[in-house]
């Protein structure tokens, strides 16, 4: 497989102006470049721009994604994060999860990225569209005061079996669209998720910051708001709901999001993942058999239909379709008693390789299944 790296920035509350946008071209050479995005490919060579200098000059979102191991993301958030100092030191790995911190002012850069190899994930490849699309929201959650991210950051990034996990939020079993995409691109293991979960309190009213809102709305001046209105005509809305929102959660509390105490080590809620990975197979083998046994049903009360529908899939000329036929066929043989199953798809397949001679992988389904078409 060769190498291939695609390098993505995105600007979200507002496009870059000039003196931005010609930082930004001057980073590579080979990149698409505008005032809403940057985007260019690589392969056998590597991106060479200042990335988290880029997010600090107007950039809001950041992707890069390797194939041999870099799955990288990051938000500027111009307000800082959800949580105070020390709950954010809780949640830090040093070069893995980290808050590079402007050198003036309340914000920074958050950076999340694995340490990975070649290897380290899936060797298929990753519609990472999917996720660029998600980043926005993504970073919106961070803005409203979500904190889910930072612990499933720390789950994906962490590797020391006897650290202490940080506060866990609520709102774990239940995951946003663009938090679930999150958790596909970094392939962070379900059952690991679903033990660190079973720890997580359902979200309530409480988590939303805008239950505080008319408390905070009250403590503001005529001219405040009159500033604050007159930014939004002035197609400011994004920063001004990010300020209001940062305004809140000082007013109420560093975080808005309600957590409980973390008190598990990664050792103890991988045990934990062992246990509910052992259920969820038995569970999913006790599904299939059930459904199984509705096909073998189906299959005696109507063999006919089956061997009609096994050859429209082979009509098909699909290998795909070739390996479905030949399951089918063998479900009919399991399904009818006796000698009479196997003689009723034994026939059907030899009367398919005798129709499609050529069909070697047909053929070669045949084989893998049992059946006998010669």
């Amino acid at each position: 497989m060769s190498e291939f790296q695609t390098i993505h920035f995105a600007a979200i509350d507002k496009p870059l102006d000039g003196k931005q946008l010609a930082y930004m071209e001057q980073q590579s050479s080979r990149a698409d470049v505008s005032r809403w995005q940057y985007d260019v490919e690589y392969h056998y060579s590597d991106f060479r721009g200042n990335a988290v200098e880029m997010m600090r000059r107007g950039y809001d979102v950041h992707l890069h994604y390797a194939n041999f191991g870099i799955r990288k993301l990051m938000f500027r958030l111009p307000l800082g994060l959800p949580v105070d100092a020390k709950t954010l030191k809780r949640y830090s790995l040093e070069y893995c999860l980290e808050w590079k911190k402007n050198p003036r002012g309340k914000g920074g850069v958050l950076s999340i990225q694995p340490e990975s190899d070649g290897g380290s994930y899936c060797e298929d490849y990753f519609e990472f569209d999917r996720m660029r699309a998600m980043l926005p929201k993504i970073r919106d959650t961070l803005i409203g005061g979500d904190t889910r991210l930072l612990y499933l950051g720390w789950l994906v990034c962490n590797w020391d079996e006897e650290v202490i996990e940080p506060p866990v939020p609520a709102g774990l079993k239940k995951l946003t669209p663009e938090l679930q995409e999150f958790v596909l691109f970094h392939e962070l293991d379900v059952d690991l998720l679903a033990a660190a979960a079973s720890a997580s309190p359902a979200i309530s009213k409480q988590a939303d910051p805008s239950t505080d809102f008319d408390g905070w709305l009250k403590k503001q001046t005529a001219a405040t708001l009159r500033g604050l209105m007159r930014r939004v005509l002035d197609g400011d809305a994004a920063a001004v709901r990010a300020e209001s929102l940062a305004g809140i959660r000082e007013m109420f509390g560093a975080s808005t999001w309600p957590v409980v105490e973390g008190t598990r080590t990664l050792a103890e809620l991988r045990e934990l993942a062992t246990g509910k990975a052992n259920t969820r197979q038995q569970r999913e083998a006790t599904a299939e058999q059930n459904r199984l046994e509705k096909r073998l049903a189906k299959l005696r009360s109507d063999p006919e239909s089956a061997i009609k529908e096994a050859e429209k899939m082979v009509e098909t000329r699909s290998t795909a379709n070739y390996v479905e036929a030949a399951k089918l066929l063998a479900e009919l043989r399991d399904a009818l008693p006796g000698e009479n199953g196997t003689r009723l798809a034994d026939r059907a397949a030899m009367r398919l390789a005798k129709k499609y001679p050529t069909l070697s992988y047909l053929k070669r389904a045949f084989k893998t299944e049992g059946l006998n078409y010669k």
